[in-house]
């Protein structure tokens, strides 16, 4: 008899906030070449043509207002035939340029919490009676909850509240067999994480923060989704996965060299 594959997702209905680009394009497409049913939300329109040449179902949602997260989540479990077996919520933003102190402005705050935390929020409040039993939650986080680099404290703090709510929804859905945790992605080239104006001085400057200097591509982080989605990650719940390079290891021998001119 051959043996159960236990990284097998085929079949399993997923659902994807903030598909349509970057690191959520890359779990989409990664899980459907793998057999996953999958449906991605976008907030345009443009969403449903690349949801359609990746093979998958597409649902409008806006996840920082908390009616357009119920909808679509409704529209999504229709479009999946069922429950959702896999969640993955994963819509978020940057916000502004570096701001320091003098800098915070509300709109600046409401920018980055609509959408990081309470967007979350929303998505899991609003999945959660279409959950299946057992189902895995996968949220994207970020290093920058622990690092707080200097000038990103509302995006750090978002990912900190994120890091937060992992734990606690985690003991919460417990008792359903639902398991909920974190991926702490490094330095990914994505559309979100590029200033275009200024993309190879960033890209330099991101990669001191890893122990090996590399700048990843969404498509390489994909398979830590299918790991926590499937059988193989079932003793994982309330985790947070650093799949960062070692930037959270301590002071990489780049950035001192950059640092003391070594």
């Amino acid at each position: 008899m051959a043996a159960t594959n236990p990284f097998d997702i085929r079949g399993r209905r997923t659902l994807i906030t903030g598909g349509t680009a970057g690191i959520g394009r890359a779990v989409a497409e990664h899980f459907v070449a793998n057999g996953a049913k999958v449906v991605i939300t976008g907030r345009r329109e443009s969403g449903e043509a690349i949801a359609r040449e990746m093979g998958c179902g597409f649902v409008r949602m806006d996840v920082s207002d908390a009616a357009s997260a119920a909808s679509a989540m409704a529209a999504a479990v229709d479009a999946l035939g069922g429950a959702i077996d896999v969640l993955v919520l994963n819509a978020g933003v940057n916000g502004p340029p570096a701001q320091g102190v003098d800098d915070l402005s509300p709109e600046a705050l409401h920018q980055v919490f609509d959408t990081n935390v309470f967007g979350v929020a929303y998505g899991l409040r609003s999945a959660a009676p279409h959950l299946s039993q057992g189902a895995s939650v996968v949220i994207t986080s970020s290093p920058a909850a622990s690092l707080s680099p200097p000038g990103l404290a509302i995006y750090s703090a978002s990912k900190a509240a994120v890091d937060a709510f992992t734990r606690s929804w985690a003991l919460e859905l417990a008792g359903r067999g639902i398991r909920v945790n974190a991926v702490l992605p490094g330095v990914i080239q994505t559309e979100m994480a590029a200033d275009p104006a200024n993309l190879e001085a960033e890209l330099e400057m991101l990669s001191c923060l890893t122990a090996t200097g590399a700048i990843r591509q969404p498509a390489e982080i994909a398979p830590v989704y299918q790991f926590l989605a499937s059988a193989a990650g079932a003793l994982c719940t309330g985790a947070l996965i650093a799949c960062e390079d070692g930037a959270l290891a301590g002071l990489s021998p780049r950035l001192l060299a950059r640092a003391f001119g070594g």
